[in-house]
């Protein structure tokens, strides 16, 4: 009786609120990192995003990524001296 009223449960929520896939419930767990920087572009015709981040395993590091309505680009690179010395 229980897994017919929990998958009912799991159906009717699914319906409600849209499909849920196994990535996004095991990306629950994940840890969430605020940017280092972030700020838009002024361009013509594009929404450009640009967000700015150290990645966890490379402190010495630097990571930017660019976001507008249709693409997405990312690099990175190491950080200059300047800038580990601020930390």
């Amino acid at each position: 009786m229980k897994k017919i009223v929990i998958g009912t449960f799991l159906v009717i929520t699914t319906s409600m609120y849209g499909q849920i896939t196994w990535s996004q419930i095991m990306s629950w767990k994940n840890k969430t990192i605020k940017p280092d920087a972030q700020y838009n572009i002024e361009t013509e015709g594009y929404n450009v995003r640009i967000y700015e981040f150290t990645p966890v395993t490379d402190p010495g590091s630097i990571c930017i990524m660019s976001f507008t309505n249709e693409k997405m680009g990312m690099y990175c690179f190491p950080k200059s001296k300047e800038a580990l010395k601020k930390k």
